[in-house]
């Protein structure tokens, strides 16, 4: 199968970090900023899938446990493609004004 392949292993790394670090609510503002749509979907079915988990009996601890993970997880893939455009316009327009867009100040390397 064919495969753009936009999203790097280091772009994926660079958004479990910046999650672990963060913290998945501050991140969870920043998108719904950003892409308020994509942020309540995301929201809604973190939600729903929490209740699912609930209707199964699953302890309360291991439920909020399991529905963070969800949550994590769904924020490492958007901010690990978020992470790849921002590269590829980068080396796109290398040696143009717009190659030296900034990242957020929390995304800054080595912060």
């Amino acid at each position: 199968m064919a495969s753009d392949q936009v999203v790097t292993a280091k772009d994926v790394l660079e958004a479990l970090l910046r999650v672990q670090r963060t913290g998945p609510d501050p991140l969870l503002q920043e998108l719904e900023q950003c892409e308020p749509d994509l942020s309540e979907y995301l929201m809604e079915q973190t939600t729903s899938l929490h209740h699912a988990i609930v209707e199964l009996g699953a302890k309360p601890s291991r439920t909020r446990r399991i529905s963070r993970q969800i949550e994590q997880t769904a924020l490492v893939l958007v901010f690990s493609l978020r992470n790849a455009h921002l590269r590829l316009w980068q080396e796109q327009h290398a040696n143009t004004p717009l190659a030296e867009l900034e990242k957020p100040a929390e995304e800054a390397p080595g912060t």
